[in-house]
């Protein structure tokens, strides 16, 4: 079958996702393998053992590459997505010097900071390298030095980025320096980073294809559901939400990533999510039952699984909030889907007032998109229409990345975008019978959060 496929890889925090699509969409193989448990430290660290990451990519790819052979197809190219703010420090060879520092280790509010905590510990001699979960993978895949890969302006924007220029930051160019870090070059979303080496190639049936740079994982998210348009709230261990704009917006708690060659994703990562009601997840539905009888929560929270955050508030310090104790289980978990939406509602709004245009539907991808609950909840609470995608998630949208980036004429990634069909399954509208109960809560939300405003 003459076909061109595209390979997305998504490196979350549990696992690794991995789907190869055609220009319309369609999903002809997909995989998934578990990641390495990430670590907390007295220090407030978190972090993984990066060979897991290789470990992963290898095997998803393998089974990808199985399935196309079996179906004599072929792919063409291949783009990479990973969670923003995740890295690793090695020596000049590449090899790294401790695990990667996640997204939320608390041992530094910054990439850099984190940084110069690892090399302090470490206590090995310099220079070093600073990678990106993408930059670290792709060495591998394309057997090529770590120091010779570029990065992409949105993966290394948590480094300090002027996308104006496409340069680090003079403040990042400095703090490095005086670290003996040697950051990578940068290069826009699309660019052709590496080739799939010969011999990784045949270990995973795949041909030599061309590696390109891609976007974090809330850019890939909104990209599967809404394209180069409209806004998106990405549901998966965390919550990404992102706004388009025509121009670089920003604040204490968010900022944005470019989509050559003229779009702005605006917007932010919190550290609640899915993670924030993990206990509950096994017996999801039947939660989701009690929770839908027992009716609006009778208390707010601020559910942080660990002490920090990052949008829409920026505070090291911010815990666990509860405005009193649940009754019980049933209210806790309530008010945990309730503080998801106010969270939600509140970036929203800070993203429009920044200059950020928010679309009367928000278009939802991620696993608590499952939840008919939660999307009532947020409907409700944003008074928005939400929408659920069909088949959508940072993977596809890493996909549809590597289409583009295959595709595009001058670089111009968005307008390609606008050649894929997104298809969507389920709508949810506001509903005026738990409005008032619900706008109530909303206030009691803003109290209790108001000592962590920007």
């Amino acid at each position: 079958m003459n076909k061109d496929l595209y390979i997305g890889i998504d490196i979350a925090t549990e696992n690794v996702r991995a789907v190869a699509i055609d220009k319309s969409g369609a999903a002809y193989a997909q995989a998934s393998a578990p990641l390495a448990k990430v670590i907390a430290g007295d220090d407030k660290r978190l972090t993984q053992d990066v060979r897991s990451w290789v470990g992963a990519v290898s095997k998803v790819l393998s089974e990808v590459g199985k399935t196309l052979t079996e179906k004599q197809l072929s792919a063409v190219s291949l783009c990479i997505s990973a969670t923003s703010g995740t890295f690793v420090i090695t020596n000049e060879q590449g090899e790294p010097i401790a695990d990667a520092a996640m997204y939320n280790d608390g041992r530094a509010t910054s990439v850099l900071g984190r940084a110069e905590k690892i090399i302090a510990q470490a206590n090995q001699p310099g220079p070093f390298l600073l990678a990106n979960t993408p930059e670290f993978v792709i060495s591998y895949l394309s057997s090529t030095p770590l120091a010779q890969i570029a990065t992409d302006s949105s993966h290394s924007l948590k480094i300090g980025v002027d996308l104006e220029n496409i340069s680090y930051s003079p403040a990042a160019l400095s703090t490095a320096q005086a670290l003996n870090i040697k950051l990578p070059k940068l290069e826009l979303p699309g660019s052709k980073l590496a080739t799939l080496s010969k011999e990784i190639a045949d270990q995973l049936g795949l041909d030599q294809i061309p590696i390109y740079a891609g976007m974090t994982d809330g850019c890939t998210a909104q990209i599967s559901a809404a394209g180069a348009n409209g806004s998106v709230t990405s549901l998966g261990t965390t919550m990404v939400i992102k706004a388009v704009s025509i121009k670089n917006i920003s604040g204490p708690a968010f900022y944005s990533h470019l989509l050559p060659r003229d779009r702005y994703l605006a917007g932010g990562a919190s550290n609640i999510g899915g993670i924030s009601y993990k206990e509950f997840a096994s017996d999801i539905d039947n939660w989701n039952q009690k929770a839908t009888q027992f009716g609006v929560a009778n208390m707010v929270c601020y559910p942080l699984p660990a002490i920090g955050e990052r949008f829409p508030f920026l505070s090291t310090q911010m815990p666990k909030l509860e405005s009193n104790l649940a009754s019980g289980e049933v209210e806790r978990y309530r008010a945990i889907l309730e503080a998801i939406a106010f969270t939600e509602k509140y970036a929203y709004d800070l993203l429009e007032q920044a200059g950020a245009s928010i679309s009367s539907q928000i278009f939802t991808v991620g696993g608590g998109g499952k939840s008919n609950l939660l999307s009532q909840i947020r409907a409700t609470v944003m008074n928005k229409q939400v929408v659920i995608m069909a088949k959508s998630g940072s993977d596809i949208g890493a996909a549809m990345l590597a289409y583009a980036s295959h595709n595009a004429q001058d670089n111009d990634l968005a307008k390609a975008l606008s050649d894929i069909n997104i298809a969507q399954t389920n709508h949810f509208t506001p509903q005026d019978d738990e409005r008032a109960e619900l706008a109530r809560n909303y206030q009691s939300f803003l109290e209790l959060t108001a000592k962590y405003k920007g």
